[in-house]
């Protein structure tokens, strides 16, 4: 998805499909949210082909308020508009497609793992993987940071959840798979959706099944361990939760740190008196909120109105779809000074690009620690860093991302060091 930077050029007339992966390959829908925050801010998306209507919701008052309160708007039936109009087998089971009480039922498990001091601990392993991925700068004068960056989020997930690392190739490929079934480059020529998604869900949920099923399992001090042990309520989760809730972790991985950091890299080179700014002044963690708010990976979240309310000016029904646009929230200006400008020293910033309420994204401390060693790491490994080409945009309703990033680097005297190190990844097999 492109990011308008400096202010939306003016869009007339009915907008786009916005339930249409292609757009957001090829398109920029910054201009569309504008005009719909100024004159349709509960938007009516009319029913498309065989795809059903749904509301389309983008400012960020009404965003916040469709995520936080659960009791008007329900997760349960489906969380993302891939979903909508049809059952999801994850309604109640998942913690991204449920509701409380049942909600804590799935999230206490995991709390203590993902805590701020549980984080910290990983640094030296994040900091390891972040080299390993720029270390493609070392043996290349001209390299896809994107490309490198996809493997990050799943050797983050992999050391959470105890994934070893001769899978992370094989499950990079089939969780983009999952999350942009129609791009061409994880759709095979001939294959529809709902063919990509089956097998991108059964190759994922195998994994995991497998894993679950290892004897002594549940004694590993990891998340897949401590869903495994867990027994909320006195009642152990069931196999199929435990394997629903890693996979939906690894989703949730994927989603935030790598098109966070392609993103981010991207508004730096396009901005470069702020990238200055920010290598003068070494405030990682303001650059790293500025960023979540700028590229907004999660595009947007789905759900369903539990009765008749109004939202705004609009009566909605019982039941029907509604889509909180959280790239448009983190552009309101009724919130933002300036939204279209990135300011890598922004402050206050009350993005949310996590989400708000219950369903608050429950690994932003990993997401946030991640994104503030990588940046950390590419400031001391590299004196200078250029644009080599033009950005490819991921074809996803749901991950607003970058998939390729042709940069090219000069290494500072630090980063020579990198030279020495694995690549973190290497590109999926032709035959997957």
């Amino acid at each position: 998805m492109r990011i308008t930077s400096g202010g939306p050029a003016a869009q007339d007339g009915p907008g786009p499909d916005l339930s249409d992966p292609r757009f957001y390959g090829t398109g920029d829908p910054h201009p569309v949210w504008a005009r719909l925050r100024a004159e349709d801010p509960v938007h009516r998306q009319c029913p498309v082909a065989d795809k059903p209507a749904f509301w389309a919701v983008t400012r960020y008052a009404d965003v916040s308020r469709v995520l936080a309160r659960h009791g008007e708007f329900t997760a349960a039936r489906g969380n993302i508009l891939t979903t909508l109009g049809r059952t999801d087998i994850a309604g109640g089971k998942m913690l991204a497609v449920c509701d409380p009480p049942l909600h804590r039922r799935l999230k206490e498990p995991l709390v203590p793992h993902l805590s701020r001091p549980a984080v910290r601990a990983h640094e030296p392993a994040l900091r390891e993987f972040s080299r390993r991925l720029l270390s493609a700068g070392a043996r290349q004068d001209t390299w896809d940071f994107a490309a490198e960056a996809a493997f990050y989020p799943v050797a983050v997930a992999g050391l959470l959840l105890g994934v070893p690392e001769a899978a992370w190739d094989r499950l990079k490929h089939f969780t983009y798979a999952a999350v942009a079934e129609s791009d061409p480059d994880y759709a095979p020529a001939g294959s529809s959706r709902s063919q990509v998604l089956s097998r991108a869900h059964s190759e994922i949920f195998l994994h995991f099944a497998t894993e679950v099923a290892r004897p002594g399992r549940e004694r590993a001090d990891d998340l897949i361990g401590a869903l495994l042990r867990a027994a909320p309520d006195d009642e152990p989760l069931s196999r199929q939760e435990v394997i629903l809730n890693a996979y939906s972790l690894l989703i949730g991985a994927t989603v935030t740190t790598s098109h966070a950091a392609a993103g981010g890299l991207l508004a730096l080179l396009e901005n470069p008196a702020e990238y200055a700014r920010w290598r003068d002044s070494g405030d990682t963690p303001a650059l790293v909120e500025e960023i979540l708010r700028w590229t907004s990976p999660a595009n947007h979240a789905l759900r369903h109105t539990t009765g008749e309310l109004r939202l705004g000016d609009t009566r909605l029904g019982a039941g029907e779809p509604v889509t909180a646009w959280l790239g448009s929230a983190n552009r309101d200006e009724s919130v933002f000074p300036e939204p279209f400008r990135f300011a890598v020293d922004r402050r206050p910033n009350r993005h949310i690009a996590f989400g708000v309420g219950a369903h608050r994204c429950i690994g932003a401390h990993v997401a946030r620690l991640a994104l503030t060693v990588l940046f950390e790491e590419i400031a001391r490994n590299f004196e200078r860093i250029e644009l080599a080409g033009e950005p490819r945009h991921l074809h996803s309703t749901f991950i607003a991302g970058i998939k390729n990033l042709p940069v090219r680097t000069v290494l500072a005297p630090d980063g020579a060091a990198l030279r020495d190190l694995p690549p973190l990844g290497k590109t999926p097999e032709d035959d997957l």
